[in-house]
This record gives C-alpha cells, sequence and structure tokens, in this order.
C-alpha cells in the first residue's frame, strides 16, 4: 500500500496544519519509524480536537499505523508529496505490542492501524 507523507520533503517533523472536520480538526504532530521485530514501522502521531459539535468539547492524542516500511520516500505525487511504500500489520498479536510501545513511548490514546 502506499502512504502519502504529508510535507512535500524529507522533513517531517513539524507539522502544523490542522485538517478541519465536521465537529472540529486533527493535526499530525509527527512520523515515527518504530523498530519492531527487526523492522520498521510507520506511525503517524497526532492530536484530535472536537471543539465545534452540539455534544461538547475534548480531544485525544493519537496514532495511525500504517505498516511495516517496505521503501522509504520512493517517490512523488502530483503535489510532490513524498510516498512511502508499506504493508500493514495484520497479525493480532504484533498489534497488541506495537500498541503497548506506542502508548508508553508517545502517550497516546487511541491507535488505528490500516
Amino acid at each position: 500500500m502506499e502512504y502519502i507523507h504529508q510535507r512535500s520533503n524529507n522533513n517531517t517533523e513539524n507539522y502544523d496544519a490542522e485538517i478541519k472536520t465536521i465537529s472540529g480538526y486533527y493535526t499530525i504532530e509527527k512520523e515515527v519509524r518504530l523498530e519492531y521485530n527487526n523492522q520498521l514501522i510507520l506511525c503517524v502521531i497526532g492530536m484530535g480536537k472536537v471543539d465545534s459539535s452540539c455534544c461538547g468539547t475534548g480531544g485525544c492524542r493519537y496514532a495511525l499505523v500504517p505498516g511495516y516500511i517496505r521503501q522509504w520516500m520512493v517517490k512523488k505525487d502530483e503535489s510532490g508529496r513524498l510516498i512511502s511504500d508499506v504493508e500493514p500489520v495484520a497479525d493480532e498479536k504484533a498489534r497488541k505490542e506495537i500498541s503497548k510501545i506506542l502508548k508508553d513511548e508517545e502517550v497516546v490514546t487511541q491507535i488505528n492501524f490500516w
């Protein structure tokens, strides 16, 4: 699968764009290459905010895990954003172990795998 990085250059550490949603917005703080079982896994860390919902406000720090990195930033899309080739983490045991690492190291409350 292809993961399209949100920046058009190799500086993936500083994200500042707010992506608007119907009830708030989310931001991407950073991309992390996590070593797990002698492989690198791409993890996207961010913050979600609910600030325009009829039900109240809130937020959470999250992690999105596209998967094992097969090729890092190998090409660009038509907008110039870099693309990496990833393989989703299918094994449930691996998902649980990766989730524990992310909760401990990145202090996230929500983790989603592709």
